[in-house]
């Protein structure tokens, strides 16, 4: 390879021309990222003893600690934004909307984020069998796996699925910021209010984020390569 086929190939993957551009790169280089931090994070949670002194002891004690009837209220309210079926209507309602603006690929890329992050996540926590918390009372009740939590990947994957679809649709820096940051407040509060309920570990709801994170970043890389090889189409010909 001469020199200028490995300037051609550093152009096409660091900038923002062709279809194979910064974008895919820095998008490539961050799902390896998150899939090495969250195979450091599943060798940890194994060699844990769970004990009150331990991390997941002690940032759940902590927020166990903290419980009162209203903030429980509360946190019953944000954990509903992590469940099933507010996720089988939003997401049905978001995809509906965007096939009546006729934005196909993003409502491609919303629902099958959702759909395939929802499978991901059930494989996982087959694959950890991971238990529940048993160091205190839970305040619901629930029937699988802990290992990841997916309240925290699904939240993951909804919220940040939606700030997908705003940067694929609007190049407006503050629609932005205000998707990114309203997102993070939502998967934050799902994170935390699951620990505080007794359903999780803290590394249960980290794991989650990081596996949500991993899904939208590959399946938001993969849709905006099919949009851009469709804007391509019409002015090849």
């Amino acid at each position: 390879m001469d020199r200028a086929s490995v300037r051609a190939f550093l152009r096409r993957r660091f900038t923002r021309e062709g279809a194979v551009g910064l974008y895919f790169t820095l998008s490539l280089f961050l799902c390896v990222a998150l899939a090495v931090t969250f195979a450091l994070l599943a060798g940890e949670v194994f060699e844990d003893t769970f004990t009150p002194k331990s991390f997941d002891g002690v940032v759940g004690g902590f927020l166990v600690g903290a419980r009162s009837p209203g903030l429980t209220r509360a946190m019953r309210m944000v954990t509903f934004f992590g469940d099933r079926w507010f996720l089988l209507f939003a997401t049905a309602a978001v995809g509906s909307g965007l096939l009546l603006a006729r934005r196909r690929v993003s409502a491609l890329l919303f629902a099958g984020s959702v759909a395939g992050g929802l499978g991901l996540t059930l494989a996982f926590k087959i694959a950890f069998a991971r238990a529940r918390p048993r160091l205190w009372p839970a305040l619901v009740q629930e029937t699988t796996y802990s290992f990841p939590s997916g309240h925290a990947t699904m939240s993951t994957v909804f919220f940040g699925g939606l700030v997908a679809v705003i940067f694929h649709l609007s190049p407006r820096r503050l629609a932005r910021i205000a998707a990114v940051c309203v997102a993070l407040l939502f998967v934050t509060a799902v994170a935390v209010s699951r620990v505080y309920l007794g359903a999780h570990w803290a590394t249960d709801t980290l794991a989650g984020i990081l596996v949500g994170l991993f899904w939208v970043t590959l399946y938001a890389a993969g849709a905006e390569y099919v949009a851009r090889g469709a804007r391509e189409k019409p002015a090849a010909r």
